[in-house]
């Protein structure tokens, strides 16, 4: 995705302004698409181990940096909270998200990142999946579905209005239709 000229110009303003802010690290702009991307310097990464051999916490920067190559604005906010509290990781063009690495095959697991986005009150949930055998559009729709029909997801479900998976270096965007997930955009 390449944004519009106005946006592009907007993103490249937003740009300059996190590079003057001493509180944002990693600013960075996309010459090809016109994304846009910025880290408080509070955020948290997690440094545990992930299951190949990557730490949990450079799956947001991996997913950042595709977002930004596809003319997003991404910015990962602090993560400054009293103990106990789980914030979004920060804004995906305007809206409040939160990241979420897939690394098992259980048709469980989509659900379950689903079901801890909203407790943070996302209103788009970034999946992340570090090897791409790990998705499929099927384990994706299985997942939305067991998230809808679980009684604790369904007061809540609507606060998510966005679903973006990214497959490796790829992105895939999901629209929800009512109750129903299609297919908006391959990147």
């Amino acid at each position: 995705m390449i944004v519009s000229s106005l946006q592009r110009e907007d993103n490249f303003q937003e740009y300059l302004r996190f590079r003057l802010d001493p509180d944002y690290v990693d600013v960075l702009f996309d010459d090809v698409s016109g994304g846009v991307s910025a880290i408080h310097r509070e955020h948290k990464f997690d440094k545990q181990m992930g299951a190949f051999g990557v730490r949990i916490g450079e799956y947001e920067r991996m997913a950042v940096n595709v977002l930004r190559k596809n003319g997003h604005y991404v910015v990962l906010a602090s993560e400054l909270a009293p103990n106990g509290v789980k914030t979004p990781d920060g804004i995906l063009d305007g809206a409040i998200m939160d990241i979420k690495s897939i690394e098992g095959k259980s048709f469980w697991a989509v659900k379950d990142k689903l079901h801890n986005a909203i407790k943070q009150g996302v209103e788009c949930v970034v999946l992340y999946f570090h090897k791409k055998e790990l998705y499929s559009p099927l384990r994706i729709e299985d997942g939305w579905h067991r998230f809808l029909n679980d009684p604790s997801s369904q007061k809540h479900f609507n606060t998510i209005k966005q679903l973006i998976c990214i497959v490796e270096e790829k992105e895939i965007e999901y629209q929800k239709i009512k109750n129903h997930l299609s297919v908006a955009f391959e990147g």
